[in-house]
């Protein structure tokens, strides 16, 4: 097998497996959102600096993880795409 081959085979692995991951986070993502609200729901009457801390901490954590699914799925089709040209 050549090495073009090889690195084609190897793309495509990326590809699916980043396609995969991202496709993971967007489900935690989910599950992760639901349970931010409850917290931030359970804690909206206090609004202590604290309890502000932490909203802000999931709201970024959240976002963080978005960022992250968004940036595997650029991933995957940037690898597919090279490796369909070559």
């Amino acid at each position: 097998m050549s090495d073009v081959q090889r690195l084609k085979e190897q793309l495509h692995q990326v590809s699916m497996e980043a396609k995969q991951a991202a496709g993971g986070l967007a489900g935690f993502k989910l599950r992760f959102t639901q349970h931010s609200q409850q917290v931030e729901s359970l804690i909206a009457g206090t609004a202590t600096g604290v309890d502000r801390d932490i909203t802000e901490i999931l709201e970024a954590a959240g976002k963080a993880v978005e960022q992250a699914a968004e940036a595997l799925e650029i991933a995957s089709a940037g690898c597919k795409s090279y490796a369909d040209q070559i």
